[in-house]
């Protein structure tokens, strides 16, 4: 784990609602790798989850390619890959992406 920010929402849907309106795909991505890893405790993800589970659970409109979104992170350094599994590629959420995306987390109450 990295900095163990304290993460009082019980739920990711509440978790999410603390990223501002505005925010970009790129952070919303960044904010379900960061949910994923610091209270799931899941260090690797295949993008498909993120989309098909985090990204409709938070109703938030799927990006048209998330796998570019995913490749951009990386090239910022906030993403690097894990691997595979089941032919798809795992991402896992670097200190870097870390670090970028934790102060744009509203906390109002965490």
């Amino acid at each position: 784990m990295f900095n163990q920010f304290s993460v009082d929402c019980s739920t990711w849907e509440e978790f999410a609602s603390g990223l501002p309106r505005d925010a970009s795909d790129t952070e919303r991505l960044m904010v379900a790798m960061c949910y994923r890893f610091e209270v799931e405790n899941v260090a690797m993800t295949d993008m498909s989850i993120i989309a098909n589970d985090y990204f409709r659970r938070a109703r938030w409109v799927r990006p048209s390619n998330l796998a570019a979104t995913a490749n951009h992170c990386a090239s910022k350094g906030w993403l690097s890959e894990a691997g595979q599994s089941e032919g798809h590629k795992l991402w896992r959420i670097t200190r870097k992406g870390y670090d970028s995306i934790t102060p744009r987390i509203t906390r109002t109450g965490m």
